[in-house]
């Protein structure tokens, strides 16, 4: 049955895929960008909402580019901004939204333990510390609109051609860059595109999915693995400057692939959704 589902998220390359994938199922879609969040009124943002199966936020500035304190400013604000114009909005809707659906990071928890979607040991760096701003700030729709059914996805790196992690590293090998940050074992979540979008789709019509959901493949990944996969389909000399060029292009942003996060995505898995690729070789073989 074709619904009117509202995703924000203009720029962000899960906004784009999941708008694009629900237009393909004849699902009508109200893409949303943060401007349109931040300069529209709660009141007049609501007609545009009105009458919708489901709100999905995917907004924020993206965790995979240079970091400077003004950029780390935004990552934080774009966000937290989002997520209140949205529960603002939904007050002011004569026919609510059924699902509230808000896209966070998975690099949320700490570094020591295995983490399911129950884990609350949480890291101290400045993307697990937004990441749980992100969550305190979208619990307070329970209390605001408590029929409004509420899914937190922490998601892993998402892997694209376009943007994110994979064509930052796919840049540096092809120009025969390779090697590894740290000792290259620490874990990276994430997760396909394709993957992703299917996931956001099942849990958005799944009526018992509410709370927190990892969005990360089953497979606990690290980055040497995913450097050996690149390798694999690159043959040849490479120059091993890769921890060099990563924190010349990236900055201070290295330290998302310096940190070690072991995620599984057991709630996702226990919905009966099967993952197409399920661990790095298969996101490789088809990205590269």
């Amino acid at each position: 049955m074709s619904e009117k589902i509202v995703v924000c998220g203009k720029k962000t390359i899960l906004g784009r895929s999941l708008a694009e994938y629900l237009k393909s199922k004849g699902h009508e879609v109200v893409m949303l960008s943060d401007d349109d969040l931040s300069n529209i009124p709660a009141p007049t943002l609501a007609k545009r909402i009105d009458g919708s199966h489901a709100i999905c936020n995917t907004i924020g500035a993206p965790y995979v580019a240079k970091w400077s304190d003004r950029y780390m400013h935004d990552i934080y604000c774009t966000r937290m901004l989002a997520i209140r114009a949205v529960i603002s909005a939904i007050k002011y809707c004569e026919h609510k939204p059924k699902v509230m659906m808000h896209m966070s990071n998975a690099m949320v928890y700490d570094q020591y333990e295995v983490h399911d979607d129950y884990s609350a040991q949480y890291s101290d760096s400045f993307i697990a510390e937004v990441g749980q701003m992100e969550t305190k700030e979208a619990l307070k729709i329970r209390k605001q609109q408590p029929d409004v059914r509420l899914v937190l996805v922490r998601c892993g790196y998402v892997m694209s051609k376009s943007d994110g992690l994979f064509p930052l590293i796919k840049k540096l090998f092809t120009r025969k860059i390779s090697g590894l940050v740290g000792d290259g074992y620490q874990c990276i979540p994430m997760v396909h595109i394709a993957d992703a979008v299917s996931a956001t789709e099942r849990l958005l019509y799944d009526e018992s999915a509410e709370g927190i959901f990892n969005l990360t493949i089953p497979q606990m990944a690290s980055l040497r693995e995913l450097s050996d996969a690149f390798e694999a389909r690159d043959h040849g000399f490479h120059l091993p400057l890769f921890n060099v060029f990563v924190r010349i292009l990236t900055g201070r942003a290295v330290a998302l692939l310096e940190q070690n996060c072991k995620v599984e995505p057991r709630r996702l898995q226990s919905t009966g959704f099967q993952f197409q690729y399920p661990d790095v070789q298969s996101i490789v073989n088809s990205l590269f």
